[in-house]
């Protein structure tokens, strides 16, 4: 039997980001009422996926730093 896709709606958002107490402009990115990651524009067009406060790695667009929230999402979830 074959498992039926399911379709999610993953909202992207402006958000103020904490920053190893520093506040950025960024996103945060939600699903449903969950907010399952948050990414920081960083100076020199560098975003950073945030997790507890702390910059975990940085990407050039945030194109690749949204594909990486979701993608950990996934592997946990």
């Amino acid at each position: 039997m074959s498992k039926k896709d399911k379709k999610i709606e993953i909202q992207l958002a402006d958000a103020k980001v904490l920053v190893s107490g520093q506040s950025y402009e960024g996103y945060a990115l939600t699903l449903g009422k969950k907010e399952i990651g948050q990414v920081a524009e960083l100076s020199d067009n560098q975003f950073a996926v945030v997790k507890n406060g702390n910059a975990e790695i940085f990407f050039k667009s945030l194109e690749k730093a949204v594909g990486n929230i979701i993608e950990n999402y996934n592997l946990t979830h």
